[in-house]
């Protein structure tokens, strides 16, 4: 999956729209919302772990950090035990919009690389360790910049 993803990219000579947001400790739900929101009514969706600065949530250091302490609990009362690095993959059909939103959630305030996938429409974002989000294709573009924006702390990429 992530190689098919990745291939999608590459079709592309770079984002539609790229925005970047300030990240620290702050409540991502609406920007986690508005992501999910603006899939529309989807028919499929993935969100893929590719890589983050302190690795998995497995390790000594995670251990004792709060964020993975929820994210690796959520993860079990999910029914997914195992690493990240070994099921990278969160996928949702239509009735799962709040373990998207959450997964999207985590992804933001972890410092996820994660690419963000929809049906129908081939929808496809990419979310950045680097507090960047890119969108590719779908997503409501234009509405869902203009959506982030709002909330105060993303900025168009440029500005």
């Amino acid at each position: 999956m992530d190689r098919k993803l990745r291939r999608e990219i590459a079709e592309y000579a770079g984002p539609k729209f790229g925005l970047y947001y300030e990240s620290g400790g702050r409540d991502y739900s609406r920007a986690a919302d508005s992501i999910v929101q603006s899939a529309g009514s989807f028919s499929e969706a993935t969100v893929l772990f590719s890589f983050c600065v302190s690795g998995d949530g497995w390790d000594e250091h995670a251990a004792t950090d709060e964020r993975w302490k929820r994210y690796r609990r959520w993860r079990a009362a999910n029914n997914e035990e195992r690493r990240l690095y070994e099921a990278p993959g969160h996928r949702f059909e239509p009735r799962d919009v709040d373990p998207f939103s959450k997964t999207i959630e985590f992804a933001l305030e972890l410092g996820w690389d994660a690419l963000v996938a929809a049906k129908p429409g081939r929808q496809l974002l990419f979310l950045s360790h680097d507090d960047r989000l890119e969108i590719y294709r779908g997503f409501a573009g234009g509405m869902l910049v203009r959506q982030l924006t709002g909330l105060g702390y993303w900025r168009r990429a440029g500005r």
